[in-house]
């Protein structure tokens, strides 16, 4: 195996014995590395945080001085930005071999098992595990990106195609029922011909704001997202019947316009979900800001959704509120309700939470 240009190495061991047989290794392997010793916890910590050295990768040892075990792997992932971490340790504890792995150490050799080619092969392969992990982040940021953006367009586009049927069409069908208004005034007997094209206009018109409004809602450009989730439950109640709960937490924050898209279209597709999927009678939206969190708790007392397939339409909803969750850095879980139906919890962090293209 062809040596990795291994420059800098950071061993945190206190045992001298076992620091020169790490080094011993080391040197017969790489070419000249620069190793540097730290022999407790809080030494390891000043060099990662306080020297402008930039180590290739950390050994540790898992019993020090001042640290041991889980705490000490904690303390050093805290620091090591994104530095690859191998524990070399004495215990056996495969169980806490294996959460370690899950703490976020590249690997966890037993010293009793150590040799010079073991310790070269963990740290290459851990070097490139990084190297590969960082360019499959930086791939899914630029994915993030770009769906990001074409989530904006696509907004754009909707508002600018609302706008001109409110302002043109709605316009001219408006003047049209003017004209006919005043050409049955013109009549001496009621035109029944008359009646009928007006109430057709009237239709037509109604039906012009409900695709405007379905497009992009005035109320969200307007008056803001938790007014336009207001409207939505509203709008819900009036059309279908169903009984609905709404609370808003009168500390509303300010989110920017995309965070604030996308959360309002998460909401609009699972109050979507319980009107044609649920078979619901009561659905409950509780919007609450707690601790730098929105909480956005969704619940109804239908049959529960239980997608089959990925081809199902109900399937392809819950996708795109997952997708667009993930485009504001949110979390959000769709699980069966306590009492039945279910419920549908969107958290966003309001103190990390950034648009991604800002």
């Amino acid at each position: 195996m062809q040596a990795a240009p291994i420059k800098n190495i950071l061993v945190v061991e206190d045992n001298p014995g076992d620091f020169l047989l790490t080094e011993e290794f080391l040197l017969e392997q790489l070419q000249f590395p620069n190793i540097v010793q730290a022999k407790s916890s809080q030494e390891a910590k000043q060099l990662l945080t306080a020297q402008p050295l930039a180590f290739d990768v950390i050994l540790l040892d898992l019993s020090l001085p001042d640290s041991k075990g889980e705490e000490l792997i904690n303390e050093m992932m805290s620091v090591s930005s994104g530095t690859p971490v191998i524990v070399l340790t004495g215990y056996t504890d495969l169980t806490f071999g294996v959460k370690s792995l899950a703490l976020g150490v590249a690997d966890y050799i037993l010293k009793e098992e150590l040799t010079a080619i073991s310790l070269h092969k963990s740290i290459v392969y851990s070097i490139e595990r990084k190297k590969v992990s960082a360019a499959l982040e930086a791939s899914e940021r630029t994915a993030r990106n770009f769906a990001q953006r074409l989530n904006n367009v696509l907004e754009d586009e909707r508002a600018r195609i609302a706008r001109e049927l409110h302002d043109e069409f709605g316009q001219q069908l408006s003047g049209l029922k003017m004209s006919l208004s005043a050409l049955k005034k013109s009549y001496e007997i009621p035109s029944p011909t008359i009646d009928g094209i007006i109430a057709d206009v009237d239709n037509g018109i109604q039906t012009l704001r409900k695709i405007a409004n379905e497009l992009r809602p005035a109320m969200l450009d307007k008056f803001g997202l938790f007014a336009a989730i207001e409207w939505l439950v509203t709008d819900l109640k009036k059309k279908t019947g169903i009984k609905t709960g709404l609370y808003i937490d009168a500390r509303q924050p300010e989110l920017d316009s995309a965070t604030e898209t996308n959360i309002f279209r998460i909401c609009q597709e699972a109050l979507t979900n319980v009107v044609k999927h649920a078979n619901a009678s009561f659905t409950d939206v509780q919007v609450e800001n707690i601790a730098g969190e929105l909480f956005i708790r969704i619940t109804d007392n239908g049959i529960g959704l239980r997608p089959d397939n990925a081809g199902n339409p109900l399937s392809m909803g819950l996708m795109n509120m997952q997708e667009r969750a993930r485009l504001i850095n949110a979390s959000i879980t769709i699980r069966p309700g306590a009492q039945g139906g279910t419920t549908v919890e969107l958290i966003v962090n309001l103190n990390g939470n950034k648009n991604i293209n800002s």
